[in-house]
């Protein structure tokens, strides 16, 4: 199965930037996942659409190794529709991110330098806040492109040096923008495209 990288198409000079907020938990997350997640997190300006983060407050371990696949990461708003690499569209929105480990197979070979990977999905239907498997986190990720994709945003770098919010220029010409969540400190492409 092919996964669909989402990420922000570059129509304009590309723009990125995050500060920190004090929102409360969005009331369209189900109650039980609005539980696990802590008000406040970091708002992000990509090319002047703005995605709204808010975290977990208890993220296991220090590295993504220690994180099981599925595991609840926080959620996100989107202020506006975001086109995916292949012209989807995540509709403006309230959604979860869960963690997704890319498959290791052909149909995946040189499209991404790391294999991890937060997975879009809509808040409506993720209601339960446990880890779910492999196939559970897809299933719930693909309801937000309506295909047989999920909705994926690239963790690149997976393990970040720079200082949070600050922007950072993958390998592959993509911006990051650096969080922090628990002890992980990593990086959400959110402006670039990979070809696959």
């Amino acid at each position: 199965m092919h996964w669909l990288l989402v990420s922000l198409i570059v129509t304009q000079a590309a723009d990125l930037s995050g500060v920190k907020h004090t929102d409360p938990v969005p009331t369209d997350i189900a109650a039980p996942v609005a539980a696990k997640v802590a008000p406040g997190g970091v708002r992000a300006t990509a090319n002047g659409t703005t995605i709204t983060f808010w975290w977990v407050t208890d993220l296991p371990g220090a590295a993504w190794a220690d994180v099981p696949e599925g595991t609840l990461v926080g959620a996100v708003k989107l202020d506006a529709d975001v086109r995916d690499i292949r012209g989807h569209v995540m509709k403006a929105g309230v959604y979860t991110l869960r963690y997704g480990i890319q498959p290791a197979n052909d149909d995946h070979f040189g499209i991404s330098p790391f294999r991890n990977f937060l997975l879009v999905s809509p808040a409506a239907v993720d209601k339960d806040p446990a880890a779910v498997d492999h196939d559970g986190v897809i299933a719930l990720s693909r309801q937000t492109l309506g295909g047989k994709h999920p909705a994926v945003l690239s963790i690149d770098p997976p393990a970040a040096k720079d200082a949070a919010l600050a922007v950072y220029t993958t390998d592959l010409g993509h911006k990051s923008l650096i969080v922090e969540v628990g002890k992980l400190k990593f990086g959400i492409v959110l402006i670039g495209k990979i070809v696959s």
